[in-house]
This record gives structure tokens, sequence and C-alpha cells, in this order.
């Protein structure tokens, strides 16, 4: 029984876990582009 539920509980929480975690990964990267594209455009026109 102990068993079961962790293993629904894995399939329930763990997998749209991974995707967030991923999703997150990928905003997160895009932000640093982002942000350094910001800090060289910054500095090129100061």
């Amino acid at each position: 029984m102990q068993t079961q539920k962790i293993d629904t509980w894995n399939k329930i929480v763990k997998a749209p876990f991974k995707k967030v975690v991923k999703f997150d990964l990928i905003c997160m990267s895009i932000g640093v582009v982002m942000g350094m594209g910001i800090g060289a455009f910054i500095a090129t026109n100061l």
C-alpha cells in the first residue's frame, strides 16, 4: 500500500514538476540572454 501511494505521488507530482523545472530553466536562460543584451546595449550607448 505504501509503495503504491508513493508511485501515484511520483506520477502526479514529479512529472509536472520536471516540466516546470525544464520550463523554468528555459525562462532563466532567456532572461540571462536578454539581460546580457540589455547590458551590452546600455554599455554601447554610454
